[in-house]
């Protein structure tokens, strides 16, 4: 249940929370006082697509916190444990982030998350109804969808089966398919493979080889600079000369003359001791110079083969990869893909003995899932009459229709084999018929909450919000949805942006959203109202331009009792079925 909702520099709103109440909770007020911007907020938290436009002008970011109570929504408490989330007290805090340089950060408990896992999470928090969404139902394509949400549990893991069966399917199809493509073609292909693979294995490419290549190239390329500085370095600190001590010696008999004095006094031992260690270090260091002297061979054939060498190296990591290691990876690719093609017919039998097996198993999973959905449209239908019903369509009659199946491969889906349409007629004596050709704008949006309660039934899902839900309705079918609202309410707790006095009037909290001047600055804001509050903005809705005057306002508090005591025989009604 969403229990508070703080928005800070989106749109036209600067800093303000808002506190939802437990059960039926409306926004009102003026067109354009910016009733939408809370609907935004919402789904901005919940992870829905962030505008950059949203960020308020002149801020450089915008930040929406909500919370939540969880303590009643097992689900939700898996899940977290799951991700190795806790909620604090049955409390569960989320917040978004979104800056002008289009950073987007998502936060649970505080915690910085995927944009992905605050999708998940807020799947199981809260259903948003926009105020145009009941136009999906005009579309066919989505009404599996819908189907598919009242199937609970069951049917959505059976559905994710056959999803996965036919990825597994639609691969091996795939490969099979590119395994007997043009024959031409593939011995074309053929050949450059093998041609690849004889190149870089005639290459006898070694991992590391580049690298001490290059070193031998700075040697040749340098070997007479290097040569004549090595001998000069040997020769100034070991061999010495007929006339000079070498440095090795000279230094030695330095420190020899100290260790006759050392004894003395600690300083002299202090400065023997030091030149002593670095005697040793000096004459390791010495060591690796003559080690060096020893190896200065200089071969112009040997210079020219490490050229040759490292150009064959270059051509090879210009045709088959940055590195060695990228070439050879390149070279195990080929030869499989060579091996796969030199042994086609063998593979081909393999694969299509594959498809026909997947086919079978996928044949069957989608069979068994067509079955489940055809069961639950049965009830589904029942309860969508029943619902409709309730919203003051008496004889309205309501059907899934599955459309005809072509036992072909073609038919199969990510989603199985069926197609299905909502048809509906709402009088008597009349066909069934498609619901874009027979439901009216107000019949679609009393469709849909309709669809919508029963989907909230079926999923848990504790909040729902409604944007203007009321389109396209008046008078008492105005009145008629306002209870079902209210009726809902009573198991979830619901938010609606309503413009419509018989909606306002049933709820159990109601805010006033307002715009005004602040500063030179138009601002946004939100109040809950209390009685009076209430009375005065019912007023407006119903009066308009005469909403101070005494018959508005005696009309909005009669609205106020007559719902009031609606509500009371709706909860009366509600017990005694239970």
């Amino acid at each position: 249940m969403l229990l508070q909702l703080s928005i800070h520099h989106l749109a036209l709103i600067d800093d303000i929370t808002i506190e939802f109440a437990p059960g039926f909770n409306v926004l009102t007020g003026e067109t354009g006082a910016g009733k939408s911007i809370v609907v935004d907020a919402v789904n901005l938290v919940l992870g829905e697509r962030a505008e950059r436009d949203l960020i308020q002008n002149g801020e450089q970011k915008a930040r929406v916190e909500a919370l939540f109570d969880v303590s009643a929504n097992a689900a939700l408490l898996r899940l977290l444990a799951d991700l190795q989330m806790e909620a604090e007290d049955g409390l569960l805090a989320i917040s978004r982030e979104l800056t002008s340089g289009g950073r987007n950060i998502c936060r649970v408990m505080g915690s910085v998350v995927p944009l992905s896992t605050l999708k998940q999470i807020s799947a199981l928090l809260l259903d948003i109804h926009g105020q145009h969404e009941h136009q999906s139902l005009l579309d066919e394509k989505r009404h599996l969808s819908f189907l598919d949400a009242f199937g609970g549990k069951h049917l959505q893991e059976k559905r994710a089966q056959v999803a996965t069966l036919y990825g597994e399917w639609r691969k091996t199809r795939t490969e099979l398919e590119h395994l007997l493509s043009d024959a031409a073609e593939r011995e074309r292909r053929t050949d450059m493979l093998r041609y690849q693979v004889n190149e870089i294995d005639t290459a006898k490419l070694r991992l590391g080889e580049e690298e001490e290549l290059e070193r031998q190239r700075v040697f040749y390329r340098n070997a007479e600079k290097i040569t004549k500085s090595v001998e000069n370095a040997y020769e100034a600190l070991y061999a010495g000369s007929d006339e000079q001590t070498s440095a090795l010696d000279a230094c030695r008999g330095g420190i020899d003359e100290l260790s006759a004095i050392a004894h003395l006094d600690e300083r002299y031992e202090k400065i023997y001791a030091r030149l002593d260690e670095l005697y040793y270090q000096l004459e390791d260091a010495v060591g690796e110079v003559r080690a060096l002297h020893g190896e200065l061979d200089y071969d112009a054939q040997d210079a020219e083969q490490v050229e040759e060498r490292l150009d064959l190296i270059g051509k090879l990591r210009r045709k088959y990869g940055r590195s060695v290691a990228d070439v050879l990876l390149f070279r195990e690719k080929a030869a499989k893909d060579l091996d796969r093609l030199e042994h086609a017919d063998d593979l081909s039998g393999q694969l299509k003995k594959t498809l026909v097996k997947q086919e079978e198993i996928l044949s069957k999973a989608s069979a068994e899932l067509s079955r489940l959905r055809r069961e639950i449209a049965v009830g589904f239908e029942k309860k969508v009459e029943k619902e409709l019903h309730d919203l003051g369509m008496q004889h309205a009659q309501f059907q899934v229709s599955f459309l005809d199946q072509n036992k072909t491969d073609s038919r199969f889906t990510p989603n199985g084999i069926d197609e299905v349409e909502f048809t509906m007629t709402a009088n008597l004596g009349q066909p069934l018929r498609p619901l874009a050709r027979v439901a009216s704008g107000g019949e679609l949006s009393r469709i849909m909450l309709a669809v919508k309660n029963l989907e909230a039934e079926q999923s848990g899902v504790p909040s729902m919000v409604f944007d203007e839900i009321d389109t396209g309705i008046s008078g008492r079918m105005a009145q008629v949805v306002a209870e079902k609202m209210a009726q809902i309410a009573e198991g979830h707790q619901v938010i609606c942006v309503t413009h419509l006095p018989q909606i306002a009037a049933m709820a159990d909290a109601q805010y006033i959203v307002e715009k005004g001047v602040e500063q030179g600055k138009t601002r946004t804001s939100v109040l809950r109202l209390d009685d009076r509050g209430r009375s005065e903005e019912l007023a407006r809705m119903v009066g308009g331009a005469e909403a101070t005057s005494e018959s508005s306002l005696r009309h909005a508090r009669t609205l106020l009792a007559e719902a009031a005591q609606r509500k009371g025989n709706l909860r009366e009604l509600s017990r005694k079925s239970e």
